[in-house]
């Protein structure tokens, strides 16, 4: 018996044989147990993390300007804006690129890309490609008349930013700064300034939505732990129900509920409290119920799961302690259903920050929330790097948010 075992040992210990290493490897736990989620996780990285970095990479992207524009970022390497306009190899080198990028094909994208930094200059690139046939045989000129911006230090400056392949541009745009002719980052003008209004007010909803499912969500919570069957079912179901609408319907349903003609005036009509329909759709008013409606299922589950846990005796215990029930309720439950309140507020929050398809359709104009914005730069008007900036500016709102949420569970389990 033991002289047949030690020639399998040796085998098992000879150098290459792979086969106990592997199996002392599958006998821990913590790497079986992420062997299962590897490929969850790869899924992940693969499908959302990786798509993500790429798009909110676009915010500094320059690689654009960098590959189609070298020889003209090369002979601006020592020029400065308060010199004027470069000299003649500049413009030279300029029509160098500007023939290289037609035959290669990009000259298109490349004044799209000028063209969202400074408007109107699209249209002059491509007309200046139909003089570069001799790149050498060019004047300043002929193609300042083809291209009047470059009169002007402005779009030297911008064509100066190629020799980087990285670009603030977009996200100081993204929060109404801008760099002018010195580099100094300075306030955009007033007619410019949009993009700090529209963080703003994506906060202000997501913070209200939040507070108004709070509101809501902590009866209904106390209505469902203390419900009997099969009364509980019911009201649970009523709760989720919305849940298992789609996002799309929801919104439409509220449309068609609040216009003119829908049931809400109709009613107010009838009962004569009004005299004319009352305007409720494209409001901000509609816009939170809307949101409200679709968020809080998740507020009241969350508070929900923490109720159920405590004992149905707290407030009683507390009122014959000498307590009132809301000194009872505010003192003793309310503390107690703080992880609930505080867990459904991360969700809402999160979600309401980035909420598309509500706002677009029910909101008015000065309703959009920064996901519309995102939208719009991605799909309508092209605009890649802003689009990416203002995805940076939605990220840090959220992880602001995050942060601000577990600083506040770690003072609230210091208390404890």
């Amino acid at each position: 018996m033991t002289t047949s075992t030690r020639p399998q040992t040796a085998i098992d210990r000879a150098p290459g044989n792979w086969r106990p290493a592997f199996s002392r490897l599958l006998a821990n736990r913590d790497l079986r147990l992420f062997l299962l989620v590897l490929p969850l996780l790869a899924f992940v990285v693969v499908t959302v993390v990786v798509p993500v970095a790429q798009f909110l990479y676009r915010a500094v992207d320059n690689d654009l300007l960098a590959e189609n524009l070298p020889l003209t970022a090369a002979s601006l390497a020592s020029w400065a804006p308060d010199q004027g306009v470069p000299g003649e190899a500049s413009f030279r080198a300029l029509a160098h690129d500007i023939h290289n990028a037609r035959e290669a094909g990009t000259l298109g994208q490349v004044a799209q890309a000028l063209n969202q930094q400074i408007t109107g200059v699209r249209n002059s690139f491509i007309k200046a490609a139909l003089l570069v046939d001799e790149p050498d045989g060019v004047t300043p000129e002929e193609l300042m008349q083809a291209i009047p911006a470059l009169g002007e230090t402005p779009l030297w400056a911008l064509l100066q930013s190629a020799g980087s392949r990285w670009t603030d541009f977009y996200l100081l745009q993204s929060i109404d700064l801008e760099r002018n002719a010195g580099g100094e980052i300075i306030n955009v003008s007033a007619d410019r300034a949009i993009f700090r209004e529209i963080i703003w007010r994506t906060v202000v909803i997501s913070v209200n939505v939040t507070l108004i499912c709070i509101l809501l969500s902590l009866p209904v919570a106390h209505v469902l732990a203390n419900a009997r069957a099969p009364w509980s079912n019911l009201l649970l179901a009523l709760v989720l129900f919305p849940l298992w609408t789609s996002l799309l319907v929801r919104t439409v349903s509220w449309i068609i509920i609040l216009q003119g003609e829908g049931p809400v005036n109709a009613t107010l009509l009838f009962l004569g409290i009004v005299d004319e329909p009352l305007r409720l759709v494209y409001t901000r008013g509609s816009l939170y119920i809307a949101m409200v409606q679709v968020l809080l299922p998740l507020m009241i589950l969350s508070i929900l799961s923490v109720l159920l846990k405590l004992p149905k005796e707290l407030l009683r215990a507390a009122t014959s302690l000498g307590a009132n029930w809301w000194q009872g309720y505010w003192r003793v439950l309310l503390p107690l259903l703080s992880p609930g309140i505080l867990t459904g507020s991360a969700i809402v929050f999160v979600f309401a920050l980035g909420y598309y398809i509500t706002p677009t359709l029910i909101g008015g104009p000065r309703d959009q929330m920064l996901s519309s914005y995102v939208a719009q730069f991605t799909n309508k008007t092209l605009n890649w790097g802003l689009a990416g900036a203002l995805a940076v500016q939605l990220m840090a709102l959220l992880l602001i948010a995050g942060l601000g949420w577990a600083a506040f569970r770690k003072l609230q389990g210091a208390r404890r």
